[in-house]
């Protein structure tokens, strides 16, 4: 429910916010295309949530949520607005009375742009996000195969080696050892629990020096 509100509230913000921006995006040279397509799909994403939380909550506690939310964000906007216009002021008066002759690339910065910035931060970040989760994702799905191929390979060859009627019982144990020793060098006989077993260790090991200076302050 939280992710659907948060959802919800971005795409509103970045939709509603997107077309005050204007101006201030044709400063950068975005192509129109993206930018059509990225409004139509948070667009439906925006619906899709606001009718999953309307379905759950009332059309009234989201309404009043999504009030307080712009409220919020547009006091901090205007807050933030005004700094930055302080710091530049004091900033180029400082910069004269050094005799450089600076000139400021934005005479003032507006609470709309404040928000234009913003909200493209926020979607950097969840972008940023996301991709991270995915090769994460990808990255143990292949850790995963990886380890069931070589699991196979293992098996295949413990058959062979079972199989092989004309090897003496000396020359298939020496076979058997040989594949359990490239067992242990390969790591085949875990699937990434190492982690968490260093872990245990780690606080065993904390523990034990713990139960050391209680045994010292004892017999001091």
């Amino acid at each position: 429910m939280k992710v659907c509100f948060v959802v919800c509230v971005l795409s509103r913000v970045v939709v509603s916010c997107s077309g005050e921006n204007s101006r201030f995006e044709k400063s950068f040279n975005y192509s129109p295309g993206m930018m059509q397509v990225l409004r139509e799909t948070l667009t439906d994403l925006s619906e899709e949530a606001h009718g999953y939380l309307v379905h759950l909550l009332g059309a009234r506690s989201v309404e009043n949520a999504q009030k307080c939310f712009f409220q919020v964000v547009k006091y901090l906007a205007e807050a933030a607005a005004s700094g930055v216009n302080v710091v530049m002021k004091y900033l180029a008066q400082f910069l004269m009375a050094a005799g450089v002759d600076v000139e400021m690339p934005v005479n003032s910065i507006t609470p709309d742009a404040v928000v234009y910035i913003g909200q493209w931060l926020l979607l950097a970040l969840i972008g940023y996000w996301l991709l991270s989760l995915a090769f994460r994702l990808v990255a143990s799905t292949l850790r995963r195969v990886l380890w069931l191929l070589k699991l196979g390979v293992v098996l295949g060859l413990f058959c062979l080696i079972l199989s092989d009627s004309s090897a003496g019982t000396e020359t298939t144990a020496l076979r058997l050892a040989g594949l359990v020793s490239v067992c242990v060098l390969l790591g085949i006989g875990h699937s990434g629990t190492g982690g968490d077993n260093t872990y245990l260790e780690d606080q065993v090991r904390v523990l034990e020096r713990r139960v050391r200076e209680m045994e010292r302050r004892k017999d001091k």
